[in-house]
C-alpha cells in the first residue's frame, strides 16, 4: 500500500464540504463551503430575518452561510488557482454537475441549508469556462429550517433531481417549463419517495433504467423503492436494517443487483440484492477503511460481472473484473480502493470471489475528509488520476496524483 504525498496545498477561508470537477473542462473544479455562525452572535428565535439554522439551548437559531469557489488545477504543477468566489447566504451541503449538455454552459445543482435546491450555470465557450457561476433558479423542497443533504440528477430525465433531507425525507424535484432549470420562473413538482427516521444522507438511482431509488440514512437502514408501473409514484420494495452497524452515508450502484455502500461504521461493502426486490440481501465483500466512509466515486472499471450473467454449468471462469474507487474516509483521509473478482467457481460460492484492496492512501488531512474528486489522464506507465481532496475543520485542500502502471501496480508519487 502506497502512502501518497501532496503536490500542492491550499488553506481555504471557510470549511469545505463538497467538491466536483467540471465535466466539460476537467482542469476546473468547484468547492462548496459550510460555515456555522457562533450562537452568541445571533438574534432570538422569533426574529423574522433569521430562520435558517438550528435552535440552540437558549431558543436561538444558528445561521449558516457558505460559498461556491471556482478553481483551476494547473497542468503539470498541479497548483490550485482560485478563479472566482460566490458567497451565498446558506451553507452548501452538496454539489452535482448535470450530465446533460445545454450548449450554453454546465449546470450545477447545489444542496442548501435552507431547504432549497439552487441551480447555477457555469458559462463556457468551446468547453472552457468564461465566467463565474451564475444563479439560474432556486426551488424550495422543504421548510427553510431543514437542510438539503444530497442531490442526484436523474440519469434518464434531465428535468428531475433526487434529494435527501435532514428530516429523513427522500424525494424528487421535477422542473416544468420544458425541463429548463435555467428559467428562474420554472415551476417544480415535489414527490416523496420514502423516508428515514433520522437524516437521509444519500440516494442513487438503480441501474440500468432508474426504475428504483436506493437511499441510506443515519438510522443505519438501506432502503429501496420502485416506481409503480405506468405511474409516477414509488412503493417501498425492501429495506435492510442488519447489514450496516451505523449510518449509511454513500451508495454506488455497479450492476442491477450489485451495490457498493459506505458507512459511519468505517466499512465499504459490496452488497448483492435480488433484481426482483424479494429475497435476502447478501454482503459479498467488505473492508474496514479506518474511518467513516462518507463518499465513494467510481474512477475506473472493467466489466463487473453480475452473478445473473453467469450460468452455473458454464464450466469456465469469467475474465477478471476490477473497479477503482475513490473513498473519502472522514477522520482517516482518502483511500484508493480496488474491488476485484478473480474467478467464479460457482454461483453459490460468491463469498470467495470478491475482495477489496487498499492500493494507496492520502493522510495529510488533519480533520474530517468529506470531499474528494479526481480526473484521469495518461501517465508515464498507464492511467494517472489527478486528485483534489479536502478536510473540513482545518480548511485544507490538497492536490495529489495516483498512477496505475500497465501491469496494474501502484506507482507511488516520486518513484522512478
Amino acid at each position: 500500500m502506497a502512502l501518497l504525498s501532496s503536490t500542492s496545498r491550499l488553506t481555504l477561508d471557510l470549511p469545505p464540504s463538497c467538491i466536483a470537477f467540471c465535466p466539460s473542462d476537467q482542469n476546473l473544479l468547484v468547492v462548496g463551503t459550510y460555515f456555522l455562525h457562533p450562537l452568541e452572535n445571533r438574534q432570538e428565535k422569533n426574529s423574522h430575518d433569521d430562520n435558517s439554522g438550528d435552535a440552540g439551548a437558549e431558543g436561538r437559531l444558528q445561521k449558516r452561510s457558505g460559498s461556491l469557489i471556482l478553481y483551476r488545477l494547473e497542468e503539470g504543477s498541479d497548483v490550485i488557482t482560485q478563479l472566482a468566489t460566490k458567497p451565498v447566504d446558506y451553507a452548501v451541503l452538496d454539489i452535482q454537475w448535470s450530465r446533460y449538455a445545454t450548449g450554453e454552459g454546465q449546470l450545477l445543482a447545489v444542496a442548501t441549508s435552507t431547504g432549497q435546491i439552487a441551480i447555477y450555470r457555469l458559462p463556457t465557450s468551446e468547453g472552457n469556462a468564461i465566467g463565474n457561476l451564475e444563479l439560474c433558479s432556486a426551488h424550495a423542497v422543504a421548510d427553510p429550517s431543514i437542510l438539503v443533504l444530497y442531490l442526484a440528477w436523474h440519469p434518464k430525465d434531465r428535468g428531475t433531481i433526487g434529494y435527501t433531507l435532514s428530516d429523513g425525507t427522500v424525494g424528487l424535484c421535477s422542473c416544468g417549463s420544458g425541463n429548463d432549470w435555467r428559467d428562474p420562473n420554472c415551476s417544480v413538482t415535489l414527490a416523496e419517495v420514502h423516508s428515514h427516521s433520522l437524516e437521509a444522507w444519500t440516494l442513487t438511482f438503480n441501474l440500468p433504467d432508474a426504475s428504483a431509488i436506493l437511499s441510506g440514512g443515519d438510522d443505519a437502514i438501506l432502503k429501496s423503492s420502485t416506481r409503480i408501473p405506468d405511474g409516477e409514484e414509488y412503493a417501498l420494495s425492501w429495506q435492510d436494517r442488519k447489514i450496516h452497524q451505523a449510518g449509511v452515508t454513500a451508495i454506488l450502484p455497479l450492476t442491477p443487483t450489485l451495490t457498493l455502500t459506505g458507512s459511519y461504521d468505517d466499512h465499504i461493502r459490496l452488497i448483492a440484492s435480488p433484481a426482483t426486490g424479494t429475497g435476502r440481501r447478501k454482503v459479498l465483500a467488505e473492508a474496514n477503511l479506518g474511518g467513516g466512509v462518507w463518499r465513494l466515486k467510481m474512477l475506473d472499471s472493467q466489466r463487473l460481472l453480475d452473478t445473473n450473467d453467469v450460468q452455473a454449468d458454464q464450466g469456465m471462469s469469467p475474465p477478471p473484473a476490477h473497479a477503482l474507487i475513490l473513498a473519502s474516509c472522514m477522520h482517516a483521509g482518502t483511500r484508493m480502493v480496488r474491488l476485484s473478482r478473480s474467478h467464479l467457481a460457482s454461483v453459490e460460492n460468491e463469498d470467495d470471489v470478491w475482495q477489496f484492496e487498499v492500493l494507496a492512501r492520502f493522510e495529510e488531512h488533519e480533520s474530517m475528509n468529506y470531499a474528494s474528486d479526481a480526473v484521469v489522464q495518461e501517465g508515464k506507465e498507464g492511467k494517472e488520476w489527478r486528485v483534489v481532496s479536502t478536510s473540513f475543520y482545518d480548511r485544507l485542500m490538497c492536490s495529489w496524483r495516483f498512477e496505475l502502471e500497465g501491469r496494474d501496480e501502484v506507482k507511488p508519487e516520486g518513484e522512478s
